[in-house]
């Protein structure tokens, strides 16, 4: 019996594959039932530290195939191969889910290239991450639940931006499915959704200007709005959702964000160290001292989240020795020499290994991050269907930043800001809950409009001459935008959309159809600005044995769940069957 006949999976696994870190959590039905927040979270070591996340750090053999270790391991076991000096036939990867967002180019032959700059399929690197996680979890389990445990047993899960595309999500459940997970089996978690179901069952600490006290989402009565702000390391998604009540809740804004998360405040770092050593030192630094160039960058995580955007202070910076010496061998000046000649105040002096820099050079890191988020917020705020919202939910790992917390509390002073105790495992545990309850996300607000490519009859002065075409059914206009879905249409979990019937051109037992969408409510034709193609739809075993002009196929698209399903129906046979989408060509 499989899970698609609605039986309650045993255990649900969900694996947030994150860009900075990413990690795998579980939950047995009935511990879910007792509690839906008595979520069991991986665990990682690394060093001396212990970690419910670990870095998003892949290392592959020379063979291209063979994922070595992951996390943790995988940087420590390439630092070591790079001090050999045997490092140039493997395959290292970090922070590399970004590489597919907003990729218009996106399939199954896209190539990442690694530190090194040799290129590997996309493909492989990420159906290899996800066959890791899946076998450290049976690993994990092994002994609890041998002997008990089916693939029918399991629900995975597989979290994904909410501002990701339907090619990026494909490109995904593709590698999940490479990766040795039963398509039947797996389903998509849009991240904020999945915080916003977690945030829904446990207390939480709210955070205000002066102080701290609790509350949480499940007081909230039933109709009140929150948005829901989750900021990871790549993407900033945010939405809105209204409380329907039983751990449930529907979207009123469509997912929106961009790419705008934590790594940018680190990317601002590196280039503030390369800055101060020059690049031709920070080269050789990162390929020959690679485990100081880790170690300086996981002190520099911490350091991110504890700046505070009201308060002057100084900010302490390790540098590694082996920067330091390397600058002085490299330049022939000592990087305190660099320093006064860079900075002529007083805002940043080198003491041994110590940096001390005044916290508004450190502020300086997040202006473009904190700019492009503030900004996008106050867009929505003005929206006056919102102006009920009076909570602003923020979760993900680059939640914990105060300063970043302040930022939005005075960006829009009128709100509470909630804060999760574990802001960056929110996503995370309400991925294992949505497992248990998909239809907790009772209504969407469509992100684009949705179309096929048709064809209707042509209209002098109406439609356009270049796409007149004459056929067996007469005068057509080609290239028309035939609408099925409308950008912010509200539209409830598993909800058909009406039928579209679309007249076939050719006398062919496999037809396909172009889908476009747009950010535009109704485009007329597909080739209009903002219009582009996501991808085909193909229906086999189409009957040929009426004429031409009696043959026609009723579309019907669902788009109301987390991926978005196509249902074909001939219309002269009655047969229906589920359309081939392919968003990755």
């Amino acid at each position: 019996m499989a899970l698609k006949d609605k039986t309650p999976p045993m255990i649900v696994v969900a694996i947030d594959f994150g860009t900075t870190f990413s990690s795998w959590a579980c939950s047995l039905r009935h511990d879910y039932e007792e509690n839906p927040t008595k979520v069991h979270v991986r665990q990682w070591v690394g060093g001396d530290r212990i970690s419910s996340k670990a870095p998003t750090t892949v290392l592959i053999r020379p063979d291209g195939k063979t994922l070595e270790a992951f996390g943790f391991e995988a940087e420590d076991r390439y630092a070591a191969l790079v001090e050999e000096g045997a490092y140039k036939l493997w395959y290292y990867f970090q922070r590399f889910k970004m590489k597919i967002y907003n990729d218009s180019s996106l399939s199954r032959n896209t190539v990442i290239k690694d530190a090194t700059g040799k290129p590997l399929p996309a493909m492989i690197l990420f159906s290899r991450t996800i066959q890791f996680m899946k076998e450290d979890f049976l690993q994990q389990f092994k002994r609890t639940l041998e002997g008990r445990i089916q693939d029918y047993d399991i629900q995975w899960i597989l979290t994904v931006p909410a501002i990701w595309n339907e090619r990026a999500k494909q490109f995904m459940r593709q590698a999940a499915v490479t990766a040795g997970i039963r398509d039947e089996y797996l389903k998509i978690a849009l991240e904020p959704e999945a915080a916003s179901l977690f945030c829904n069952h446990c207390p939480m600490k709210k955070f205000v200007a002066n102080g701290s006290e609790y509350a949480s989402i499940s007081t909230f009565e039933r109709g009140s709005k929150y948005m829901i702000l989750d900021a990871g390391g790549g993407t900033v998604d945010i939405t809105i959702h209204e409380v329907i009540g039983n751990g449930k809740v529907k979207e009123l804004h469509k997912a929106s964000g961009g790419p705008w998360g934590g790594t940018k405040v680190d990317e601002a770092f590196q280039q503030f160290i390369i800055k101060l050593v020059g690049n031709t030192v920070f080269e050789r630094f990162s390929k020959e001292h690679l485990e100081d160039l880790q170690e300086m960058l996981r002190s520099f995580e911490v350091k991110k989240r504890e700046i505070h955007l009201d308060k002057q202070y100084q900010v302490v910076l390790r540098i590694p020795i082996s920067l330091i010496q390397l600058c002085e061998g490299e330049s022939g000046n000592s990087l305190e020499e660099r320093i006064r000649q860079q900075c002529t105040t007083s805002n940043m002096k080198l003491v041994n290994d110590k940096l001390k820099v005044d916290s508004f050079v450190m502020k300086e890191f997040y202006t473009d991050t904190l700019n492009s988020i503030t900004s996008h917020v106050l867009s929505i705020f003005e929206n006056e269907q919102f102006a009920d919202v009076k909570s602003i939910i923020m979760v993900g790992g680059f939640s914990e930043c105060h300063l970043f917390q302040q930022a939005i509390q005075d960006c829009i002073p009128h709100t509470n800001i909630i804060i999760p105790l574990e802001p960056d495992l929110s996503v995370l545990k309400g991925a294992v809950i949505f497992g248990h309850n998909p239809e907790a996300i009772l209504e969407r607000a469509c992100r684009y409009t949705y179309g096929v490519a048709g064809a209707k009859k042509f209209i002098d002065g109406q439609h356009r001459q270049t796409f007149r075409k004459s056929c067996k059914l007469g005068e057509l206009v080609t290239n028309v935008f035939v609408k099925i879905v409308e950008c912010g249409q509200k539209i409830k979990f598993n909800d058909r959309q009406p039928e579209q019937i679309l007249a076939m051109s050719e006398d062919k037992t496999e037809h396909v159809f172009s889908i476009f969408v747009s950010e535009k409510p109704s485009p007329m034709y597909i080739t209009d600005e903002g219009c582009s193609l996501l991808g085909n739809i193909t229906i086999s075993g189409l009957d040929t044995s009426v004429p031409l002009i009696q043959r026609k196929i009723a579309i019907t698209l669902m788009v109301g769940g987390t991926e978005m399903e196509v249902e074909a129906r001939e219309i002269h046979t009655g047969k229906t069957s589920k359309a081939v989408m392919d968003f990755l060509g």
